[in-house]
């Protein structure tokens, strides 16, 4: 299966070149480049991309500004600049909830351009933002944080929205909390969080959720500039691991079966921190942690957990083509790994450092398998998606050219205001569906397109849906039963009577004697007692 890796820069104001840089989506395994978007650069963990492909968007926040910045998939220049309250630093979305229950078929078909539901935003003042993006309306505005909040994520069910800031809180919030505009109150929204988390003693810097769709079993990874890496459940509000590790935590990333998070440390390493190990003596796998345990990683001499290779600094040779003095400014700054990613089969990290440079590396033999064109800034957002059979098969901006491109309709503008209560004043915009997916043609020609464009077609439609209707219903009230006389049927009847009769002769023959028994017994125990 063909993966797609996205990453972008931070940028910096002050450096011309560093403005030129592009945001790549590239293959994970060949030399095919997917998109390019022109100086799109943001702070870290501000950027979404919704999706690989023709009619997805990528949204970024511009730095410095009060501004976010609309991509399209296959063009290089920004679509739209919408203007938000304030600036903001890191970016989330929420998608569609799927009502189709677990082993029933999808009745429809995805629309060719879709956008999620919702968007979340953190503020450098910490404030939380959640907009509906396909209205635009502000639904939510939360001062969540005393500080810049540095990450924020919701959980892929939907149910819980979380965030991290640099005044080392972490805030779980029910998302059906932030949403709930039609209240009682039209002063005020008193929206209490679900959890508040005060453990850490400095910044932030990600937070992560498990991928698992039963709420229930919900875990939420935290790492901290106080070197420590703490996991939690979220429906109990129980801190069950501290994982210690020798450097400050800057990135985080987790396997997709829970065997073992990978944390980007300050000094440039990369370190695995397993989940399970073998009992020596039982040699039965176990769990690491639990019960609030406090778990310290040593330093790895030997590198059996560790990846070195963004330690590596850029020789003077290829520094030149890089700017020289982008370089020589890094030269004198310690190397973060800034933003980690895995493989959607969890064998390869991807992984992007502060000097621009992204890798791809393999975890059994913890060897770069391939390298990335850098950047002229810190690595911001990366993120791998899988990527579609017909952007795989062309190469350059595919997806750029078709008819579906005249439907494009861009995302309505955010409002800076928040939503009114009323129901009547929200108004929503929907994508219209495809075809359903039914075994029979003439059927789904039927209910996919049940009228035309001239109103004599419609009336036609409500006709035959009404005559279809009165064929299942009674009127009259009468329950009526058909009987049916023959010969044939006589017969059956007879023989049918003539077993019943047999049945009833036995079973009255058979409770006769049990009776004449049973009284026989009696009088012999009235002798006894006589006697």
């Amino acid at each position: 299966m063909e993966e797609s890796i996205f990453y972008i820069a931070e940028g910096n104001p002050a450096d011309k070149h560093s403005q030129e840089s592009f945001a790549l989506s590239t293959s994970s395994h060949t030399s095919q480049q997917h998109a390019s978007f022109r100086q799109a650069d943001c702070p870290q963990n501000g950027a979404v991309l919704t999706g690989i492909g023709k009619g997805e968007r990528l949204i970024v926040v511009a730095p410095n500004k009060a501004l976010l910045n609309i991509y399209s998939w296959g063009k290089e220049s920004p679509d739209q600049k919408i203007p938000v309250p304030e600036q903001l630093t890191c970016l989330a979305l929420c998608h569609h909830p799927n009502p189709v229950v677990s082993g029933e078929s999808r009745p429809h078909s995805l629309p060719s351009f879709r956008l999620p539901w919702l968007l979340a935003a953190g503020s450098r003042s910490g404030k939380i933002y959640v907009w509906e993006l396909s209205s635009g309306n502000l639904l939510c505005v939360k001062e969540s944080h005393y500080q810049q909040v540095s990450s924020i994520k919701f959980s892929s069910c939907g149910t819980f929205l979380v965030t991290g800031g640099y005044d080392a809180r972490v805030m779980i919030w029910r998302t059906l909390d932030l949403i709930s505009i039609y209240s009682n109150q039209d002063d005020e929204r008193n929206i209490k969080p679900y959890h508040s988390i005060t453990d850490n003693s400095l910044p932030l810097t990600n937070i992560l959720l498990s991928l698992n769709g039963i709420v229930n079993d919900l875990k939420l990874y935290t790492a901290s500039r106080d070197s420590t890496l703490r996991v939690y459940d979220i429906i109990t509000k129980t801190l069950l691991t501290t994982f210690i590790l020798p450097y400050a935590i800057e990135s985080l990333t987790k396997d997709p079966a829970n065997r073992a998070i990978y944390c980007g440390l300050s000094n440039g390493l990369i370190r695995t921190v397993p989940l399970y190990k073998i009992n020596q003596h039982t040699s039965v796998l176990e769990s690491i942690g639990g019960n609030s345990k406090i778990i310290t990683l040593d330093n790895d001499p030997n590198l059996l957990s560790t990846f070195v290779h963004h330690q590596q600094r850029i020789n003077t040779e290829a520094a030149s083509n890089l700017h020289k003095a982008t370089s020589k400014a890094n030269d004198e700054k310690p190397i973060l790994v800034t933003q980690l990613d895995i493989s959607l089969d969890g064998t390869s990290i991807i992984s992007g450092d502060s000097l621009g440079r992204v890798f791809v590396s393999d975890i059994a033999t913890r060897q770069v398998l391939k390298t990335f064109t850098p950047c002229n800034s810190p690595i911001s957002y990366i993120q791998i998606n899988a990527c579609p059979f017909e952007v795989s098969n062309n190469s350059g901006n595919a997806g750029t050219k078709g008819k579906n491109d005249k439907k494009h309709r861009l995302i309505p503008q955010l409002k800076r205001v928040l939503a009114s209560n009323e129901p009547i004043e929200h108004q929503l915009y929907l994508e219209i569906p495809g075809t359903m997916n039914l075994d029979d043609e003439m059927d789904t020609e039927t209910e996919a397109t049940p009228f035309g464009d001239d109103e004599e077609d419609f009336e036609k439609w409500l006709v035959r849906k009404s005559q279809e209707e009165l064929a299942f219903k009674n009127l009259s009230n009468i329950n009526s039963s058909v009987k049916t006389l023959g010969d044939s049927t006589n017969g059956l009847v007879n023989n049918k009577v003539t077993d019943l009769q047999e049945k009833l002769d036995t079973v009255a023959k058979a409770y006769t004697e049990l009776r004449t028994k049973h009284e026989q017994l009696l009088s012999e125990h009235s002798k006894l007692l006589n006697q």
